[in-house]
């Protein structure tokens, strides 16, 4: 880091001693035919590398030495370039600048990286363009739909979809072990042992540039996914420079007008105390945090940022260097009244309690991003993040459980405080060389480092005496518990990728791609359950309830409770070899094919040892030969059809062949030493129509064959237990996709702008797998298998000079899906669906200031898992219910 900020002192000296002589050519770049502004267009003095993008308005600035002449060149994706002679700059120079539409069909796979992905236009050239069938969101959509983090940009895509109370999505209806995240090309870790894949959330808009989601695959892809590959492209600097802060203020309607507990032990940054107990925990009460939450009145949403960053130009060549500065904080609270419910496999209630949740979300990012590029434009970047994440929650459950020792009616009080401080480290060097004319080379290293917590989880039971509303501590292992729990993953990746560009009759964008890829894993995932025995049962009420006054040295000297220690340990060692080769190639005027195979070689040994005497080892050693082919044929010019066959794999995850047991406020779950990876066949094919720039219909189907697919199952037992299974020897995914983003009208005068334009896209998915074991053996959906998904959005926009309105209202909704599969005696938990409504109003006052207004789910629906019974009658149970609220918000942002 020290390096860093040197070389950004010594670069900015250069900088102002080059500019102190300095004219500055600026203007715009329309359509010459719409007149509406091009964004992400690329204006360079010719003969150097000093230029500028466009951005959202179209304009764009250049800093030049004062008094001379120059050649400008001008380049944008499907329109005809233009060089402009002799401009002569002279202190501030204005020179606006129209294009003119190029007629020719787009082919090749290649795309300039330097340009700006942020723009939903470029997203969508681009995608007219590639061979393979993708899709993507940029900032600039992200933002006209009030979209807060990566998660929510995903779910505007068609086929994707997120089940309530997971933490990651679902595409095609498969779950997080059947995709695979990625940031700038290169795999990320997960911050939680639950899941395959790092949390969406963790992603603030702020950061990103785009987000990619690749349901088709190819050879230099990744090969352990079946749904799709995520790819999150973090921000760059986009025009000469950046100067800006801004900060936001909201509320959730349920947490207004009334107390909010707050648990004790987390600071504002949301920092954990993760101090445990010692090795003398039976004498001396090790706890520093209590087990009593604080209470406050007023809990607003809140959030603040800052971004900085600047275009210099280094050497006699005068090669831009960029450098982007990023950090924000953000906070969010909510309160939710709740059902939770569980029952045994006729339909009788053990568990009947009513809940209220008060969960606090905190987090903070760091991103710096420098990247130089050469004549030959080669080009070397570095990227930096640092993401901390904490989600907390006080929760208070009254009501019937059978672990409530009451004689007459098992009824009880539960308080249950969990914290859960994640950290993301990221550090990534990527390199572009142009070698010669026809060869390029891509190389790259990353390394991550996740550190994730779960520190002092507090779990109290107290069961109500014959004396009504006068409880006593209840007994039992997990009754009176604190639990510690950290995974540390460390993650190294290579990549290094030839590109030779071949020969063809059309515009030479074919090529051949030979790569190697390595990744090398180490998980390490300790817990640590401190059980408190009751052995004395002091009389305690509710109104004004003090856990400390129980749990503390005193009561341990006086034998109140007697602590005991559970550990659990498992380690996951994780190398994955890959080598890969693909050839793209113009066969026609209208049809590119692209034929590749992969082999990646894993190795994966797993050491557990598990609380109560399980342990063991596990191990895959394995290779996989992944073949795939994808075609592209433009049937006309705005006509093409895409053709994609390939196979991919899925692995277990750490925590589902490490046999763990996780405990939650209704279920619980352990992994399985014995679980296989499955292998997936995938068949896409997808008809795109582009009426216009900015404007897109697609229709598209897909069908997938998994071998050993892996579910969640659940198993009769008491408490609510689920497991991981190799379901059935094969399971079937097919459906059909549908998108349209077309303007309503679109009017372009002197002055002014009007649009007003609609998007909407939905998927129909059908799932099938027969599960030996399951209690309905005629076949289930895949968990987190939604049906139907559907989303919608209306957007008006209206630019005069430097102020400009944007409106969007956004409707989305799930049909009802499988939760997890019953089995043994169970039917299936079915997640309901629901519709939700957000509005998103955008302005831009002036040049240096906006403003936005949120209001997010509106309808507020009600979210509910629900269960039949399987004997004989058909009584549902709803086994959880509550509602999140709906969200106001205002924000501003001022641009220096």
């Amino acid at each position: 880091m020290n390096n860093l900020i040197k070389l950004f002192l010594g670069v900015t000296a250069m900088a102002s001693a080059m500019e102190a002589n300095a004219g500055i050519l600026r203007g715009s770049v329309i359509d010459k035919k719409t007149g509406e502004p091009i964004i992400g267009a690329t204006i360079t003095v010719a003969g150097t590398n000093i230029g500028a993008i466009t951005d959202y308005d179209g304009n764009y600035e250049i800093n030049v030495p004062d008094g001379e002449e120059y050649e400008i060149e001008v380049r944008y994706v499907s329109y005809k370039n233009l060089v402009l002679e002799n401009i002569k700059v002279k202190g501030e120079t204005i020179n606006n600048i129209e294009l003119e539409e190029e007629s020719v069909v787009l082919g090749g796979i290649e795309v300039v990286a330097s340009l700006n992905r942020e723009s939903e236009n470029f997203l969508l050239l681009e995608q007219k363009k590639s061979v393979l069938s993708r899709q993507a969101v940029g900032a600039k959509e992200l933002s006209r739909k009030g979209v807060s983090d990566a998660e929510g940009a995903v779910q505007k895509i068609s086929g994707i979809s997120k089940q309530e109370g997971v933490k990651n999505v679902f595409v095609r209806g498969l779950g997080d072990r059947y995709n695979t995240t990625m940031l700038n090309g290169f795999p990320i870790p997960s911050e939680d042992p639950e899941y395959k894949n790092i949390s969406l959330s963790f992603f603030d808009t702020d950061v990103i540039q785009s987000v990619g989601v690749n349901k088709v695959f190819s050879a230099s892809g990744a090969g352990d996914a079946a749904g799709a590959v995520i790819d999150i492209q973090s921000k760059e600097l986009i025009g000469q420079e950046l100067l800006e802060v801004g900060g936001s203020f909201g509320v959730n309607t349920q947490t207004v007008n009334k107390p909010f507990l707050i648990q004790d032990g987390t600071n504002y940054l949301g920092i954990s105390g993760k101090t445990r107990p010692g090795n003398n925990y039976e004498t001396v009460y090790g706890f520093k945090n209590s087990l009593d939450p604080s209470q406050i009145s007023f809990n607003p949403d809140h959030s603040y940022s800052v971004a900085a960053g600047n275009k210099f130009y280094v050497g006699e060549d005068l090669n831009p260097l960029n450098v982007l500065l990023l950090a924000n904080y953000s906070q969010s609270n909510s309160f939710t009244d709740e059902i939770v419910r569980n029952t045994t496999t006729d339909g009788t209630i053990y568990q009947d309690q009513e809940g209220k949740k008060y969960e606090r979300n905190i987090s903070q990012m760091i991103m710096g991003n420098v990247s130089y590029m050469m004549k030959d434009n080669s080009e070397i970047a570095y990227n930096l993040m640092m993401i901390h994440s904490n989600s907390q929650y006080v929760a208070d459950y009254l009501g019937q459980n059978s672990i409530f020792e009451s004689s007459d009616r098992n009824y009880g009080f539960m308080r249950r405080q969990q914290a859960n401080d994640n950290m993301l480290l990221v550090n990534q060097l990527l390199s572009k060389w142009t070698l010669s004319e026809k060869w390029k080379l891509n190389a790259g290293v990353s390394y991550n480092y996740i550190s994730g917590n779960e520190p002092d989880r507090r779990i109290n039971y107290l069961s109500e005496t014959s004396t009504e509303d006068i409880y006593n501590p209840t007994r039992g292992t997990g009754s009176q518990q604190r639990y510690f729990s950290e995974l540390k993953e460390h993650d190294i990746n290579f990549k290094a990728e030839a590109v030779f560009s071949l020969p063809d009759k059309f515009e030479n964008t074919s090529n051949l791609v030979f790569g190697y890829t390595g990744r090398m894993v180490n998980d390490n995932f300790e817990a640590n359950q401190y059980d408190l025995l009751p052995m004395s049962l002091p009389n305690i009420s509710l109104d004004g309830l003090k856990l400390d006054s129980y749990f503390n040295q005193t009561s341990l000297d006086n034998g109140d409770f007697a602590p005991s220690l559970g550990e659990s340990k498992y380690e996951v060692n994780k190398l994955i070899n890959t080598v890969y080769a693909e050839a793209t190639y113009r066969l026609t005027q209208s049809l590119t094919g692209n034929i590749g195979v992969r082999m990646d070689y894993v190795d994966m040994d797993i050491n557990y040892n598990i609380y109560g005497g399980t342990n063991g080892k596990r191990g895959i050693d394995k290779p996989f030969i992944l073949p795939s082919l994808n075609l592209k044929y433009d049937v006309a010019e705005k006509h093409t059809v895409r053709l994609g066959l390939s196979r991919t794999y899925t692995l277990p995850q750490s925590k589902e062949i490490s046999p763990f047991r996780y405990v939650s406020v209704n279920f619980r779950s352990q992994g399985n030493k014995n679980l296989k990876p499955s292998d997936n066949y995938n068949a896409d094919l997808k008809w795109d129509f582009y009426p216009s720039a900015g404007e897109v219909i697609s229709i598209g189907a897909f069908y997938k064959l998994i071998k050993n697919p892996i579910s969640r199952i659940e198993i009769a037992s008491a408490g609510g237990y689920l497991s991981y299974e190799n379901i059935s020897d094969h399971a079937t995914a097919a459906g059909v996709e549908f998108e349209l983003r077309k303007d309503i009208f679109r009017h372009t005068a002197a002055d002014a702008s009007h649009k007003l334009n609609f998007g909407l896209n939905g998927a129909y998915t059908y799932t099938m797998a027969k599960v030996d074991i399951a209690t309905d053996k005629s076949g289930s959906q895949l968990e987190g298998a939604a049906p139907f998904i559907g989303n919608a959005d209306l957007s008006y926009q209206y630019k005069r000079n430097d102020f400009g309105l944007t409106g969007t209202i956004v409707c989305s909704y799930f049909s009802d899906r499988v939760y997890t599969i019953g089995t043994n005696g169970y039917n299936d938990i079915i997640e309901k669906g629901i519709p939700t409504l957000d509005i998103v109003l955008g302005g831009q006052i002036n040049k240096h200031l906006s403003i936005d207004l949120k209001m997010k789910n509106l309808i507020n629906p009600s979210y509910q898992l629900i269960r039949e019974a399987s004997a004989g009658n058909n009584d549902r149970t709803i086994l959880n219910d509550y509602t999140k609220g709906r969200n106001f918000s205002i924000g501003l942002t001022y641009k220096f």
